[in-house]
């Protein structure tokens, strides 16, 4: 290993990606309307233009196979979830390099996404760093749950994320009095879906954030459990639930252009059209029907969870 930091070569550095290349492509994706990309089209392609970039670009600053440095996606891009506005959340690992080389790798990595106007969220740190965030910030160890290797080492990316969930499991018992309260704080805040008049698609009780409780609460009981997230197919599933409070949220970014998670009624026509839905009222269907759907499935994950680790924070189900 290089203890000094990256290094590149000739032909990497003739590989160079610029800030210019990322704004052309963001630019010219979020211009498709919903005929050219569905919902589904738009966050893939959003996201493997992002991954790719910031393969290309770790590889031209020599963050690679054993340079002691990975970059590792948490939030919507380590789900696969990234949408067209979005932040970034991107954590930068290091396995105790010197400091120069640290700071030095961050400032190429993270300047040309700001010079590309994106939304960085982003952080630096060892493994050691990261664990000791995770476990004394219970929203940073559920951000976290959803770290994904992107480029670099990916040893150190596996140990870290190894790391993250075992902690996790070891750490519920004691942590899930929290998990509950930090819970039904977001649900006081941000309100229920079904039958709001202008519901939180992400905080809201029943939304994406719930879901995400849900795999936090599945990666707590060990590898032997798969997520639920990872939508496919509408339905009246947990994962069709998923689908469809996702494809609002992608149709409201695109209809908005801005990263907003309130759905206004100004918007719900062009959404119901372009998801197919027919008119307003089909929509708030649909969107009660998923809404509905992930709110009893985190209330039962909930209350199994209490009889394993804890009855405290049962009454926080009640709102």
């Amino acid at each position: 290993m290089n203890r000094g930091g990256p290094t590149t070569s000739p032909e990497q550095r003739r590989r160079s990606c610029s800030a210019t290349d990322l704004v052309a492509v963001r630019a010219a994706l979020r211009c498709a309307t919903s005929a050219q990309w569905d919902s589904v089209a738009l966050r893939q392609m959003w996201r493997q233009v992002h991954e790719s970039w910031l393969v290309a670009k770790a590889s031209e600053i020599g963050v690679v196979a054993g340079s002691g440095f990975a970059v590792v996606a948490t939030g919507s891009l380590g789900r696969r979830e990234l949408l067209p506005h979005s932040d970034l959340d991107l954590l930068l690992v290091h396995d105790g390099m010197p400091a120069d080389a640290v700071r030095r790798t961050a400032e190429l990595l993270w300047y040309p996404l700001w010079d590309a106007n994106v939304r960085l969220d982003h952080s630096v740190r060892t493994i050691p760093q990261a664990l000791r965030v995770a476990d004394s910030d219970i929203l940073a160890a559920l951000a976290m749950l959803d770290a994904r290797h992107i480029a670099g080492d990916e040893l150190l990316s596996t140990r870290l994320i190894a790391g993250v969930r075992q902690q996790w499991r070891h750490r519920i018992g004691i942590r899930y009095g929290e998990l509950v309260d930090v819970t039904h704080a977001r649900w006081q805040r941000s309100g229920e879906i079904a039958g709001s008049a202008e519901p939180d698609l992400k905080c809201g009780r029943g939304g994406l954030r719930d879901v995400q409780l849900l795999d936090a609460l599945t990666a707590a009981q060990g590898p032997g459990r798969l997520a639920v997230r990872r939508p496919k197919d509408r339905g009246t599933s947990l994962r069709g639930a998923c689908r469809t409070v996702l494809d609002v949220r992608t149709e409201l970014h695109r209809a908005c252009g801005r990263g907003h998670d309130l759905l206004s009624a100004q918007y719900v026509e062009e959404i119901s059209g372009a998801l197919g839905l027919g008119d307003r009222y089909d929509l708030a269907a649909s969107l009660f029907d998923a809404a509905h759907t992930i709110s009893q499935r985190v209330d039962a994950e909930l209350r199994a969870a209490a009889n394993v680790w804890s009855r405290r924070g049962m009454s926080a189900l009640r709102v």
